[in-house]
């Protein structure tokens, strides 16, 4: 990834960071006396994947609670849940994740969930985190009942008495999302071990958690204390309240900002020729550029999570209102996702110079399903990176898991192929050559990440974050890409995979 030196045959490590890189004799004649060689006989080095936009604080959890990610029906999410209580420790809400209603034919109920957990409170994600589903006793201990009104940006879903069905949706959950966690936390430096492997065999090196509450900044401290973390975590952060509420007790570095909701977006769509509005929208533009005027003179960098065309239009009118006031915030804010876009916000993207952060591996796992309404207005283009990369965007990728794949070769495998698990082929004219691919997971993840002086390229002077593949990316069938493995993982030269 050294547009000077795209490809070379070796390189000299020291004391954890890259000394050189070129040709065989000119690395080892560098040798001192207590070296070592190691002929990697040909196999394919690049640099470790960096996923700016990941969820380690949550997805690390995971294998603590209830897996619903194979429910094929509410009853299987009910068993799941059983077994889940009965493992669950006591004061501990029982968790579930990775519901698809989809798949279920509905939403699973309070009354369904009540059946699985009676006596404790129960609560289970769905796939994009942004709703979920509590039990009566969940409900309760979050205040929602049937004279709870729905909160600015967020709804509680009822039946035809009034009565809250147990859905909620984007900032209704934040209460209960929030509680669900709590008793869990307490364990972070034990499951950050373990994930924080999982990551490293997966070649991912370094990463940002784009959601971080005060709670959990302290956690990661006792994380990092403990040197539990086996891969580099920058945080990123959110308030006490809940994932989606206003940041205004985030704890100090890089801030959050939702600008609209996730499954039910921000969208604006032409239909029957008058234009059409959908979803959730947190904050006005001129909120919003309130926000980041006070965020840069706080001396934070920004990630606004954008991912409707009318959350887009907002992020992007909002950031072009703060640059006039402070020019340099320009370099401190990005757009993370940014999945249904337009031809002009492109261009207005492209003009501004922000990165944009988007997550190839959604096309992987749900193929081009669309957003309500959005087959209706032939203008909006589903994850344009194609397009994108040609207008100027400055363009990462990140996996947003446990949202999305976990695996950035299934990613680059995505944006190459456009093609879901199953096969199916979405906008195949917006795919990107491999080594585009492989840079938005490397270099240019490392830049909108901001951590491109150590990190995202084999360089002197920078990190020995180094990847063994069994196959080389830019060679290889593109069909083939997915299936690529990790052989080894180094970190600041010191190999973690296979340990």
């Amino acid at each position: 990834m050294d547009a000077s030196l795209p490809v070379a045959q070796a390189l000299a490590v020291k004391d954890g960071r890259i000394v050189e890189v070129g040709g065989t004799d000119e690395v080892l004649w560098l040798r001192e006396d207590d070296y070592e060689v190691i002929d990697l006989e040909g196999r394919t080095v690049v640099p470790g994947f960096v996923d700016p936009h990941n969820h380690f604080s949550i997805g690390a959890f995971e294998t603590l609670w209830a897996d619903c990610r194979g429910a094929r029906s509410v009853a299987d999410v009910q068993r799941a849940l059983a077994a889940a209580a009965r493992e669950t420790p006591a004061g501990a809400w029982v968790r579930g994740v990775g519901y698809d209603h989809h798949v279920l034919g509905g939403h699973p109920t309070r009354g369904d969930l009540d059946a699985a957990v009676p006596d404790r409170p129960a609560l289970v994600m769905h796939f994009s985190h942004h709703q979920c589903v509590g039990n009566s006793r969940a409900l309760a201990e979050a205040g929602v009942a049937r004279a709870t009104p729905d909160p600015p940006g967020g709804e509680i879903a009822r039946d035809k008495s009034g009565e809250p069905t147990g859905l909620l949706f984007e900032r209704a959950m934040s209460r209960a999302e929030t509680a669900s966690r709590e008793a869990w936390e307490a364990r972070f430096t034990e499951v950050a071990r373990a994930a924080s492997r999982r990551y490293a065999a997966l070649g991912i090196t370094a990463i940002q958690d784009a959601a971080v509450t005060p709670a959990m900044a302290r956690r990661y401290a006792d994380a990092r204390a403990a040197g539990a973390l086996a891969i580099e975590v920058g945080e990123v952060m959110v308030g006490a309240r809940g994932w989606f509420e206003r940041p205004d007790d985030a704890a100090p570095g890089r801030l959050k900002i939702f600008v609209d909701g996730g499954y039910r977006c921000a969208m604006r769509v032409l239909r029957d020729g008058a234009p059409r509005t959908s979803g959730f929208l947190f904050y006005t533009r001129e909120e919003l550029t309130a926000l980041l005027l006070a965020a840069w003179r706080a001396d934070r960098n920004v990630v606004c999570h954008a991912i409707g065309n009318l959350g887009i239009e907002t992020a992007v009118g909002a950031i072009e209102d703060a640059v006039r006031t402070m020019p340099e915030g320009r370099a401190r804010v990005r757009i993370d996702h940014a999945i249904f876009l337009t031809a002009e916000l492109i261009a207005r993207i492209a003009d501004l110079g922000v990165w944009v952060v988007a997550q190839p591996s959604f096309l992987w796992d749900r193929g081009g399903a669309a957003a309500p309404d959005r087959a209706t207005d032939e203008s909006i283009r589903v994850r344009p990176f194609a397009s994108a990369l040609r207008a100027g965007v400055k363009q990462a990728f990140s996996s947003d898991h446990p949202c999305g794949s976990n695996a950035p070769l299934v990613g680059i495998a995505a944006a190459v192929t456009r093609t879901s698990r199953e096969g199916r082929v979405t906008a195949p004219e917006e795919a990107l050559s491999a080594s585009a691919a492989l840079e938005a997971y490397t270099l240019g993840a490392a830049r909108a990440a901001g951590i491109d002086a150590v990190a995202g390229s084999l360089e002197s002077g920078k990190r020995a974050d180094l990847l063994v593949l069994s196959s080389n990316p830019l060679e290889c069938p593109a069909t083939q890409l997915a299936s690529i493995q990790v052989l080894e993982t180094w970190i600041k030269g010191v190999r973690l995979n296979p340990p």
